[in-house]
């Protein structure tokens, strides 16, 4: 008794636990629901039938894939002979410019080009989704018919249809967002990089408030909350916490660098901590820069923001200042030569700065074994690039060609522990 006592409990314990499994022995009672007889096909195809009507799928078929090309036949009847008119000049465009005239723009007037042709487009996008929501609906009535419980699936096609049709309103936002950006990028270029920044803050906006609206999809038709979601235990919740902190630090500091002005992609810049070279890519939490050796640099947005900046893209002036020595013996003579090669200069470099901006040649220090003569000169011209490069060479040449015409000779190098 004892025996049959101790084996009845320990088959109880045994039931318990694979009850309380996650696969095992379920797999096996799984299939089988699928596993279809002959009536339940006929009971499947028997409730489809009372579902799906013909008149509907033929209207979902005409505004799918018949009402374009439609529309399209229209267009072209009503508008036989208009592929491209001439645009007409404003009155301020004739005030600006007298040749407008002769220089009007040709607009295209096709189909594919009309507010038709688009209107068509999304009543035919909306059409192909219904049918997807169709067919959702057909795959509810199966599984329901084959054993499992209707009101477990009862939300399931008014969900699948939400979150659809908000997705495809989401994305045609972004469409009509990239459309009017491009054209505003096409009439003032010179705003491209914020019309870019601009983009991008657009899109984490749309993407947020579409994650937050379906969520809240979820929530009303499965009564599945987002706090219950991600209640995964006090770690798991601090962890989370910590990385959306993190996350949204890094976010917030991307869109104050892309919104401050500071530097944009394709900058070469030059931040406090030493990191210098040009702006790949500017992204919400990392920004790539690629250094002068051609390396490229992964840096979080963390790093950056807040740090002091040169933007040397953004400077418009530069400095080529050197210093040269000549001999005592020469000292006299000195003054006379420095006008000369500034002279010089003028002649050779035409971005010469000569108001408001200092332009020196004058002795600036006596040293043991030579005097030491400093040029100051500053330039219209970006402190990059091969111009740069260009001027700071002519502009050691004509001081050559100067001191040569003065007929003074440069001190010879020492070795300062001969001194």
């Amino acid at each position: 008794k004892y025996q049959a006592v101790k084996d009845s409990a320990l088959a109880g314990k045994v039931s318990s636990a694979v009850a309380s499994s996650a696969l095992a022995g379920k797999i096996t009672s799984i299939c089988q629901v699928f596993v279809l007889s002959r009536d339940d096909i006929h009971q499947i195809l028997t409730n489809v039938s009372e579902v799906i009507h013909a008149f509907d799928l033929s209207v979902l078929f005409i505004f799918g894939w018949m009402f374009v090309p439609a529309m399209g036949v229209v267009y072209t009847v009503l508008n036989e002979g208009k592929g491209k008119i001439k645009r007409v000049a404003s009155r301020t465009e004739l005030k600006k410019n007298t040749s407008a005239v002769d220089e009007q723009d040709e607009i295209d007037c096709s189909y594919e080009s009309s507010y038709i042709y688009q209107f068509a487009v999304h009543v035919s996008q909306m059409a192909k989704l219904a049918l997807l929501v169709y067919l959702c609906d057909i795959v509810v009535v199966a599984l329901a018919t084959i054993g499992y419980k209707a009101e477990e699936w009862g939300n399931v096609s008014n969900l699948f249809a939400k979150v659809l049709y908000t997705s495809w309103i989401a994305a045609r936002i972004q469409s009509f967002k990239t459309h009017f950006l491009s054209r505003f990028m096409r009439k003032c270029p010179e705003e491209c990089d914020k019309v870019l920044m601009v983009n991008r803050i657009l899109d984490l906006t749309v993407l947020a408030l579409l994650v937050v609206k379906i969520m809240g999809y979820f929530a009303m038709e499965t009564g599945v909350a987002l706090g219950s979601i991600a209640a995964f235990g006090t770690t798991s919740t601090l962890m989370i916490s910590f990385a959306s902190q993190e996350l949204a630090k890094g976010v917030a500091n991307g869109i104050e660098m892309a919104a401050s002005d500071r530097f944009f992609e394709g900058d070469n810049v030059h931040f406090g901590d030493g990191t210098q070279g040009y702006i790949v890519k500017l992204g919400f939490l990392r920004t790539k820069v690629r250094k002068y050796d051609g390396a490229v640099l992964d840096v979080p947005n963390t790093q950056l923001g807040g740090q002091r900046l040169i933007n040397v893209s953004k400077t418009k002036t530069c400095q080529v200042l050197t210093k040269i020595r000549f001999s005592y013996d020469d000292i006299q003579r000195i003054p006379d030569a420095l006008e000369i090669c500034k002279d010089e200069i003028k002649k050779a470099c035409p971005k010469l700065i000569i108001d408001g901006k200092p332009f020196r040649a004058m002795i600036s220090s006596f040293e043991t074994q030579f005097v030491e003569v400093t040029f100051n000169t500053n330039f219209s011209l970006p402190p990059t690039g091969e111009g740069f490069w260009a001027n700071r060479q002519e502009v050691f040449l004509a001081i050559d060609r100067g001191v040569k015409k003065a007929g003074l000779n440069y001190a010879r190098p020492f070795d300062p522990a001969q001194k």
